[in-house]
């Protein structure tokens, strides 16, 4: 199995797969930062050494530029991290504790099904309940002599019940899922709507959705659409937003409050900076 290097700069792989965009890379190795995720159409194996990443993969066609994209490392992230450092002392003390941080570009509908369970959910529960919708569902994959599934498309999951998506453990979410999956199916959204919607538009559109609220859908425009201008607000952003930018209100600061405050001053870079301050009160760095 042949391993490709991909020379980085401005990238944190262990930051990155694990801020909480998503759910399916495991951590194998941390002394080397090792991880493996199946993504879209394959598995991978990837860690970091400095400025090189190191893959492999049970398929090969194209790696390169799988890697890349999924990565967003066509991106200047140089630039862009220089120019969120100029927001504010916060943003930029934050910024030096998670440079590296990256955008994954993921698959839409996969996407969508796992921040549906997300809701009122923990990351390891989330992990467990979509791999199990992928080993039931979705399409296995050998891979170092170890089987692994790719995330279910939509026409894999048009004949699974509710109640076969609570045995995966989604818990009151499989109703959710299940409308979800038959509204896709429908062309209710589509793909395409993921590309070429407006921002606004789009969101409105994902709300129609059983199981989507504000927050979920900010999450998925953000890590699926690629509409950096979104801001997520999850109990982490809520608190780190009170305690740096609304002191004096003790707490009681609303959430259309901080929504505001982020499209004024943080722009179209809002979800950029978003992960930073998140990945920052998580993690306990300030």
């Amino acid at each position: 199995m042949k391993e490709i290097c991909i020379k980085v700069k401005c990238f944190n792989l262990k930051y990155t797969l694990e801020c909480g965009q998503c759910f399916r890379w495991e951590c194998i190795d941390e002394n080397r930062y090792e991880y493996i995720g199946v993504i879209k159409d394959r598995v991978i194996k990837i860690r970091q050494d400095e400025e090189n990443l190191y893959i492999t993969s049970n398929k090969e066609e194209n790696l390169r530029e799988v890697v890349m994209d999924y990565f967003d490392l066509y991106e200047d992230y140089e630039e862009i991290e220089k120019r969120i450092a100029l927001v504010d002392e916060n943003v930029s003390n934050a910024l030096k504790n998670t440079s590296g941080i990256r955008h994954l570009n993921q698959d839409f509908f996969e996407t969508l099904i796992s921040y549906i369970i997300s809701a009122n959910n923990n990351i390891p529960r989330i992990s467990k309940s979509v791999k199990e919708i992928s080993k039931r569902y979705g399409s296995k994959v050998i891979f170092e002599n170890e089987e692994y599934y790719l995330f279910p498309t939509v026409e894999q999951l048009k004949n699974v019940s509710i109640k076969e998506y609570r045995e995966c453990g989604v818990g009151f979410r499989d109703s959710y899922i299940y409308s979800t999956v038959h509204d896709f199916l429908d062309g209710k959204i589509t793909y395409d709507d993921a590309k070429n919607m407006d921002t606004n538009d789009l969101k409105k559109k994902l709300l129609t959705l059983k199981g989507v609220g504000p927050k979920v859908a900010d999450c998925i425009l953000l890590f699926s659409c690629n509409r950096r201008e979104v801001f997520p607000i999850d109990v982490w952003v809520e608190r780190v937003m009170s305690l740096l930018y609304f002191k004096e209100m003790d707490g009681k600061v609303k959430k259309k409050d901080i929504l505001e405050y982020a499209k004024t001053n943080f722009s179209d870079d809002a979800g950029i900076i978003q992960q930073h301050l998140f990945y920052n009160m998580r993690e306990k760095m300030m």
